[in-house]
């Protein structure tokens, strides 16, 4: 049996410095577990519940019973017995394992916002929608139809597909902000919102 701690014996392990003194008061919420910290989920990213965003968009990290916080920002299957069975009927059924989905499929039938991608890192003969026999891309920006709901690390497979930019290359980044996390979706940094606003705004693919 896996070893579990309540909040207050978490909570008394926790080191004590002045000058964070003034963070003691800081609500804990399902959004900002760790306020004063700066940081949500796995990666040092500040909490983005704000009150114009939807539930869907507001990033929720997954926090462990032993206070740790996972790098994927869904719930763990924990499914009773009852449905675990009627999901490993399905399963064998299919012949597939229970929850996998291929990658072209996974984002089906899903609304999507189309959006310039655009490379600091490129010139315009070295990345693109074009390309030539030799698979070669070029034309600088282009434009993708993602869903909100695609996570960074799809998206940088989109990317790759349509502009010829490799993965390893993509530091993206949008409206400012860095899009590091490769478990988030574009709703979680607020693309959906800001596009709704101004559909002008590019992802960038930049230097640092």
């Amino acid at each position: 049996m896996a070893t579990t701690w309540n909040q207050e014996e978490i909570s008394s392990l926790r080191a004590d410095y002045d000058e964070l003194a003034h963070t003691k008061g800081d609500a804990v919420t399902k959004y900002n577990p760790t306020p004063g910290t700066g940081r949500t989920g796995y990666m040092a990213i500040p909490p983005n519940n704000y009150p114009f965003y939807n539930d869907d968009e507001r990033y929720q990290p997954v926090v462990q019973p032993d206070g740790g916080q996972l790098s994927d920002w869904k719930p763990l299957y924990q499914p009773s017995q009852e449905q675990e069975a009627e999901d490993r009927r399905k399963a064998y059924e299919s012949g597939v394992p229970h929850g996998y989905v291929p990658r072209g499929f996974r984002y089906e039938g899903m609304p999507t916002i189309k959006i310039t991608v655009q490379s600091e890192l490129h010139s315009s003969d070295e990345y693109g929608s074009k390309r030539d026999q030799n698979g070669r891309h070029s034309g600088g920006p282009f434009a993708i139809d993602v869903s909100p709901k695609m996570t960074v690390e799809d998206l940088r497979l989109v990317i790759k597909e349509k502009g010829g930019i490799i993965p390893g290359m993509q530091k993206l980044a949008y409206a400012g902000k860095k899009l590091d996390d490769p478990k988030r979706t574009l709703e979680h940094y607020g693309i959906a919102y800001w596009h709704a606003k101004f559909p002008d705004w590019p992802i960038t693919v930049r230097k640092l």
